[in-house]
């Protein structure tokens, strides 16, 4: 990239884990952020579930990206990724941002968020966070059966 735009003289390139940013405290007025997240997520069976593992590396890049962010500094996020899968991973108040959603496309949408440090979450994404907060403490639910159901064959059951 330094090769490739050597006539932009002042810009700087640089390589590095999300997970440890090697810029100090309070660096920058704006992270910007397209299709980052959605790599990192690129392995996940399905967005209803995200892996413990993606989720602590998701929680890492954030809390990353939230430290070397400014006072009134924005975290700009472009992504397909709906906010009922996408929000659960922003709202965290140790972030120590608000989070605002903004929609655009006709049919195929693409979502804006953007994430000012040092604003609380809204009542609504507070309100998220607590959810997920309780759902990640309490056990997971298991029903028990006593006899032994076979397996649905969905396919075998279409009519062609």
């Amino acid at each position: 990239m330094s090769a490739r735009h050597s006539d932009c003289p002042g810009m700087t390139w640089h390589e590095m884990d999300i997970r440890q940013l090697s810029f100090p405290d309070a660096t920058f007025d704006v992270v910007l952020e397209k299709a980052t997240l959605d790599a990192i997520m690129v392995e996940e069976k399905t967005p209803w579930e995200v892996s413990p593992q993606t989720a602590c590396f998701i929680h890492k890049a954030l809390t990353e990206i939230s430290r070397c962010l400014k006072p009134g500094g924005r975290f700009v996020s472009i992504t397909f990724a709906n906010p009922f899968f996408r929000k659960p991973l922003y709202a965290r108040t140790e972030y120590n941002w608000s989070i605002k959603k903004y929609t655009y496309g006709e049919g195929f949408h693409y979502f804006v968020y953007v994430m000012t440090k040092g604003e609380e979450l809204s009542p609504e994404d507070a309100a998220l966070e607590k959810k997920l907060l309780e759902d990640t403490e309490s056990p997971p639910t298991v029903v028990a059966t006593t006899q032994n159901e076979p397996e649905e064959d969905f396919l075998s059951n279409i009519d062609f």
